[in-house]
């Protein structure tokens, strides 16, 4: 890939090797593998049990608030760990919710 670079009106030519401009995976975090309330509320169903592989973005469990229902999901792609709480429990905000390994 080529790419010009303007630098005191002088027009430069630069080559970018592919190996740089390729795409990275996502990083994992630790933070990323705990999943916590953004708000308090009812848990109103878990839709997966430890041990099950979980996609990004795919629903665990579905807290109520406000006349609402909130999906909870994870940020990353991983393997449901423990999931901390149940049908019927009232959870607060910042709680949380489930692990991933």
């Amino acid at each position: 890939m080529k790419l010009c670079i303007d630098i005191e009106e002088k027009r430069y030519e630069v080559t970018v090797p592919e190996s740089v401009m390729r795409p990275r995976q996502h990083l994992k975090l630790l933070e990323d593998t705990f999943c916590r309330s953004p708000i308090a509320g009812l848990v109103t169903a878990v839709l997966a049990s430890a041990g099950q592989t979980i996609r990004k973005n795919e629903p665990v469990l579905v807290i109520e608030a406000m006349k609402m229902e909130i999906q909870i999901c994870p940020a990353v792609d991983g393997v449901l760990k423990t999931i901390h709480v149940k049908p019927g429990e009232l959870v607060a905000t910042a709680q949380l919710l489930f692990e991933l390994s």
